[in-house]
């Protein structure tokens, strides 16, 4: 048990309560974050503060500094990097294909070659905010039925859903829908 103490009036108190019980005393002094508006007048002078170490005792190390992640930490094989950002890509791009196909009737390729600005564009803005927070380091964090795990499944089918689609055009020469 530790005790922190202010003034001098309440160390021997907190001595002889230390004696008697076992506790390990230490006192803390500490300057006051805000000051008051207005010091209150003082008739009495109050007794210094009197610091007592504990013996044995070493402050705690301070936590570490959070990491910065580079572009070789997040892109490398092992990193979370290409199959989250490939997969999100491949949804967004075969959920578009698929919408596009049905509306219009054109294949994957032709729509590419229609509108390629607006679908680069569209690329680069969902890797770009899928590799920011990756760099800061943030952890994915469920919400609802919204789990990191359900992304990389859903990911992943959708990259092989958009290679069939692609090979299925390839092949036949028109589009799917």
């Amino acid at each position: 048990m530790a005790f922190a103490v202010r003034s001098t009036s309440s160390i021997s108190m907190a001595k002889s309560f230390a004696k008697n019980s076992n506790a390990r005393l230490s006192v803390v002094s500490r300057a006051s974050e805000q000051e008051p508006a207005t010091p209150a007048p003082s008739t009495t002078e109050s007794a210094p503060e009197e610091v007592v170490s504990t013996p044995g005792y070493t402050k705690p190390a301070p936590p570490p500094a959070p990491f910065a992640a580079s572009l070789g930490d997040v892109m490398n094989f092992g990193g979370a990097a290409p199959e989250i950002t490939n997969g999100r890509l491949a949804m967004v791009g075969f959920v578009a294909a698929l919408g596009a196909e049905l509306s219009s009737g054109e294949s994957v390729l032709r729509q590419i070659g229609d509108e390629p600005t607006l679908i680069n564009m569209t690329f680069l803005l969902f890797i770009a905010a899928s590799l920011i927070p990756m760099f800061q380091n943030k952890k994915a964090e469920a919400v609802g039925p919204f789990t990191p795990n359900a992304e990389l499944l859903n990911g992943r089918a959708a990259m092989i859903g958009f290679a069939a689609l692609l090979a299925f055009e390839a092949t036949n020469g028109a589009a799917m829908f």
